[in-house]
């Protein structure tokens, strides 16, 4: 098979068809972007030491995630479908499945979802001494 008898299509360059009636397109629609639901899979009184905390995210095509700080815990993200970008005090960094992002207790951070399909992550913290 030659060059010309096949094409890859990368899933992060595809674009979702411009319809009015589009999932992405209604959420890429002026106003609140924060879009997303948060899972969370198992909380700190549910821990031994109480300052575990578990949960997933989806967010949604074209959109973000309120973002937050917390001084007294560290977070780790795993993401495990799609890309986007998370943003740290100010600072962006693309992120994709497959990637692990560390974050110390104290900056403001968000996630922002790039793309027209879903942003899916892993999150966990834990609180410092």
């Amino acid at each position: 098979m030659n060059k010309s008898e096949v094409h890859l299509q990368r899933a992060a360059d595809m674009r979702v068809e411009e319809s009015g009636s589009a999932f992405a397109a209604l959420l890429r629609g002026k106003g609140d972007e924060i879009r997303r639901d948060v899972f969370l899979m198992l909380a700190p009184e549910q821990t031994a030491s109480g300052r575990l905390q578990v949960g997933y995210t989806i967010v949604y095509p074209g959109c973000t995630t309120r973002g937050h700080e917390h001084a007294d815990r560290e977070e780790v993200y795993y993401f495990t479908k799609g890309c986007g970008v998370m943003g740290v005090d100010g600072e962006e960094y693309e992120v994709a499945a497959g990637d692990t992002f560390y974050l110390k207790p104290g900056p403001f951070h968000t996630t922002r979802n790039t793309t027209d399909f879903p942003f899916e992550f892993f999150w966990f913290t834990i609180k410092v001494d």
